[in-house]
């Protein structure tokens, strides 16, 4: 069985502010690195994309930032929607075909994903490098993927692997690098 997860990477706001928006929410925001927070909300563990998606459009257009909202479903897809002043800009799945009918699909083409975009919005400048962790077929593991991004992009190490499920039963998570919401405490 694979990692089941999903987080939001929040470029500008500072951690304080964060969690006081998110007061009513379950969830875990970490400290800042490189002018990035990752949320860990409890609602978004759910693996549904529209619930994914609105936390990642409402941090967004709260705070003018760029957002990428994060999911990984059993390791067997990555999928991801970047959201910036509120509005989704850019889309993409690691797996299309990972809930066909057709059991002859397997896994699919990536599709979507504009790495230009998603390096002007977290401020990396190797373009070729995020490109090829999103057209790259040959990852056995979404989290495998989702680290390379990570690095591509300059995203904190500890936003990979960590949903709020994980956070809660405390499995993985570097010390002192989350506080909880007011609503988790």
């Amino acid at each position: 069985m694979g990692s089941f997860y999903t987080s939001h990477t929040v470029r500008g706001p500072r951690q304080q502010a964060v969690l006081a928006h998110l007061n009513e929410r379950r969830a875990f925001v970490s400290r800042e690195q490189d002018g990035n927070l990752t949320v860990l909300d409890e609602a978004s563990e759910c693996q549904d994309p529209q619930v994914l998606g609105a936390l990642g459009q409402s941090l967004s257009a709260f705070f003018a930032c760029p957002v990428l909202a994060l999911l990984n479903h059993d390791d067997n897809f990555l999928y991801l929607e970047l959201y910036e002043n509120g509005a989704k800009t850019d889309q993409y799945n690691s797996n299309p075909a990972a809930f066909s009918e057709d059991d002859e699909d397997g896994f699919g083409v990536p599709q979507g994903g504009d790495a230009a975009r998603l390096c002007a919005a977290f401020g990396a400048a190797d373009v070729g490098a995020v490109e090829a962790v999103l057209r790259d077929e040959s990852f056995m593991m979404a989290v495998e993927r989702h680290e390379r991004l990570a690095e591509a992009l300059g995203l904190p190490a500890f936003s990979v692997g960590l949903g709020f499920t994980y956070a809660e039963a405390d499995d993985g998570v570097p010390e002192n690098c989350f506080v909880r919401s007011a609503a988790a405490a």
